[in-house]
């Protein structure tokens, strides 16, 4: 029996597919949410999700976000996600990989997949083998793990939120509060500690936690505790969903600005920020640094860590803009982001000329 394929029928998304493969134990959705600027990228995240309906929800919501990140970023590129129901300790195989690679190959470039929580580089070598639609990749053209350049992504937009806060980018003496250490996480805490800034972190791994913080003399403080330490800036590097009604009244933050997708539970939380007078950094847009870095594998020249560079330090600009639009409409800052983005892909603005080169 090969891969059972079932079409979901979601409104305003373009494909949503149920995937499941009986030998290789795949349980798989991937959705593509908008192609109007050109294929839909986006990394494919292993979890064990209790419920289908959560993964469901979960690969919705990521897939929304990667079409707003890539119109932002200006990649030429649309929104999609894949998310694979399966423990990534104990389940993860090399068959369950490739059956999943060929499920994407059968898209035939409408979804191009990626690393994420739970895949790993190595993963995506071996989704490599099924389909040649996958990148981030550890060869002499790829672009290698993306993290470094999320986490400066999430760097400069820390840099921009402080230049709106209080006239400067310097980070000298400000705190910032990192919710998980993962490897973004732990980049961002590095970028930080050369930057003056005073930190204090958390990570469900208690022991990955004090020895980071022994190496950035950091503060650690519990996973239920770094919401609400008073801080100028919390940096949300795990999972999403954290910034919603019953937290944002106990945050004790002067800005909002992290790696993680999805931080708002609701969109109206946006406006319950700005109620509190809490700068919000969108995190479609400070988190797209490993986007644009995996964007440039695919170029046909083949990646160039120099150019990816130069468009990651493009986030502190576009920050910036989405602060000003804002104010000047009286707009949540999501609301400014969102209507940013809605207007390039209503018009078409940076929808891809050429195609995407895949090397390997």
């Amino acid at each position: 029996m090969g891969i059972l394929e079932e079409t979901l029928q979601v409104p305003g998304y373009e494909k949503v597919v149920k995937l499941t493969e009986k030998t290789s134990g795949l349980q798989a959705i991937i959705a593509i949410h908008n192609t109007t600027l050109g294929p839909a990228l986006g990394g494919t995240r292993i979890y064990p999700y209790q419920k289908f309906d959560e993964a469901l929800t979960d690969v919705l919501r990521l897939s929304k976000g990667m079409t707003y990140k890539s119109a932002i970023a200006q990649t030429g590129l649309g929104g999609g996600k894949s998310v694979i129901i399966a423990d990534s300790k104990t389940q993860k195989t090399p068959q369950l990989l490739e059956s999943f690679g060929r499920a994407v190959d059968r898209l035939q470039g409408q979804y191009v997949c990626a690393e994420d929580i739970g895949c790993t580089i190595d993963d995506c070598m071996v989704i490599r083998k099924a389909t040649q639609y996958v990148c981030g990749l550890n060869h002499q053209m790829g672009s290698g793990n993306p993290s470094p350049y999320t986490a400066w992504g999430v760097f400069r937009g820390i840099q921009a939120t402080m230049k709106r806060l209080y006239g400067s980018d310097s980070l000298e003496g400000k705190t910032v509060a990192i919710q998980g250490l993962g490897s973004v996480g732990a980049h961002l805490m590095d970028y930080l500690f050369w930057a003056g800034a005073k930190l204090i972190v958390a990570d469900i791994d208690s022991e990955k936690a004090k020895r980071l913080a022994h190496q950035y003399r950091a503060k650690v403080v519990s996973p239920d505790e770094i919401l609400y330490v008073p801080c100028d800036i919390l940096a949300p590097c795990a999972m999403g969903a954290i910034i919603n009604e019953k937290s944002i009244s106990k945050l004790r933050c002067q800005a909002v600005v992290g790696a993680s997708n999805n931080q708002l539970l609701e969109e109206k939380d946006a406006k319950l920020l700005a109620i509190r007078k809490i700068l919000y950094a969108p995190d479609f847009v400070v988190n797209a640094g490993g986007l644009v870095n995996v964007l440039c594998e695919l170029s046909s020249e083949g990646y160039d860590a120099t150019v990816s560079r130069k468009k990651v330090n493009e986030i502190y600009r576009q920050l910036l803009t989405i602060y000003d639009i804002a104010e000047q409409n009286s707009f949540s800052t999501h609301e400014a982001a969102v209507a940013l983005a809605d207007y390039r892909l209503q018009y078409g603005i940076g929808k891809r000329e050429k195609s995407l080169c895949f090397h390997y």
